[in-house]
């Protein structure tokens, strides 16, 4: 029976490669120094950073969803280093963004002393 199937058809039953995971390529090493420069230009960017330094929670969570890919294309240590340093100073920013919501919400009760914050932004 095998004789009969041409040899340009494919094997329709051989195994195939994971198609919802697939294996990420290796990029040329001038890529992967443009992505780590940029990877280090966000960490710089949030290390300076009191509170989100983006404009909005949307944009936020986007920036973190990239950085994290990103990391994919640098060596494991590297990576692993990077993903660290950025968690830290997130968790240092979503810290004082709830510090700073927190002050403000007790701004609104009846009664309440005016918060001290130091923020560029207006508070609404």
């Amino acid at each position: 029976m095998t004789d009969s199937i041409p040899q340009r058809q494919p094997d329709l039953f051989a195994r195939q490669g994971d198609l919802f995971h697939p294996a990420p390529q290796p990029l040329p090493a001038a890529d992967v120094e443009r992505i780590r420069q940029k990877l280090l230009a966000t960490l710089a960017l949030v290390r300076g950073a009191e509170f989100q330094p983006w404009a909005d929670l949307t944009r936020m969570t986007l920036e973190e969803i990239s950085f994290r890919s990103m990391c994919d294309h640098l060596p494991p240590a590297e990576a692993a280093a990077m993903r660290a340093a950025f968690e830290t100073e997130m968790d240092r920013i979503y810290a004082n963004e709830d510090a700073r919501w927190e002050a403000e919400e007790q701004a609104r009760r009846p009664g309440a002393d005016p918060p001290r914050i130091d923020s560029p932004r207006p508070i609404p």
